[in-house]
């Protein structure tokens, strides 16, 4: 009798088992749903936005009574726009970057050495940085949708130089293009599945040139300096979204 029990005990077992099991499957919670980890790696385009601020200086080489320096201070606005492409390797972000603004980054500047007609009271100095562009470099981290980068690269520009002369002189302006360097950083977040905003610091340095000689009618080399730091902010499109996580 014993044997009949036992039995019967592990054929209803053997029978159950398989209901009880799917039932528990079926009850079984489903996994928690997993956000698509973004990866920077793609073509961009944006446009930005911000103000600068520098200093520039204007040296005369040849004036009568020697050497004559003047120095300003600039600011103003820009804007324009950007276009780049980021390789993702794990958390790291590689990329090339370039942007191309218009300036309002000018100053007027009546200090000097007080030679007569060299940026002397009432006979100001101009520098305006018309339009800068920069060719750069980007190596980041991604969080994500959070990207801290570091960033450096060439910069160029036309710098506007002019000497508003009270004398025989009268108002005299040169235009080069300046070609230099630019350095920072900034941080970029993912605010759409293709949108993305940056905040940006460039120190840009355009060094000097002494191609200018706006001082007529002797044509006397003039030397300018320039610098400026750059704060803009932008919104990238990015031609890709979010993917399955590299890492």
């Amino acid at each position: 009798m014993k044997i009949v029990a036992l039995a019967f005990a592990v054929i209803f077992a053997s029978l159950t088992a398989p209901v009880l099991a799917a039932d528990m499957a079926v009850k079984a919670p489903p996994p928690s749903p997993i956000s698509p980890v973004y990866d920077w790696s793609g073509f961009y385009l944006g446009i930005e936005g911000g103000g600068g601020f520098g200093s520039t200086t204007h040296t005369n080489q040849l004036f009568p009574n020697g050497t004559s320096t003047s120095s300003g201070k600039l600011n103003g606005g820009l804007i324009g726009g950007t276009y780049g492409y980021n390789w993702q390797f794990g958390r790291v972000v590689a990329g090339l970057e370039g942007d191309v603004s218009w300036s309002g980054i000018t100053d007027t500047f009546p200090a000097g050495a007080g030679d007569p007609g060299f940026c002397t009271v009432p006979v100001p100095c101009y520098t305006n940085l018309e339009w800068f562009g920069t060719d750069r470099a980007r190596l980041g981290y991604a969080f994500d949708r959070v990207l801290v980068y570091a960033t450096g690269g060439v910069a160029y520009g036309d710098a506007l130089a002019t000497i508003k002369n009270a004398g025989i002189f009268g108002l005299d302006s040169e235009t080069h293009l300046r070609a230099g360097y630019a350095v920072g950083g900034g941080i970029e977040a993912m605010i759409a599945p293709n949108w993305s905003a940056k905040l940006e610091y460039l120190y840009i340095d355009f060094g000097n040139h002494v191609g200018y000689a706006i001082v007529t009618p002797s044509q006397q080399p003039e030397d300018v300096y320039l610098n400026a730091n750059i704060v803009r902010a932008g919104i990238n499109y990015h031609f890709s979204g979010p993917v399955a996580a590299k890492y």
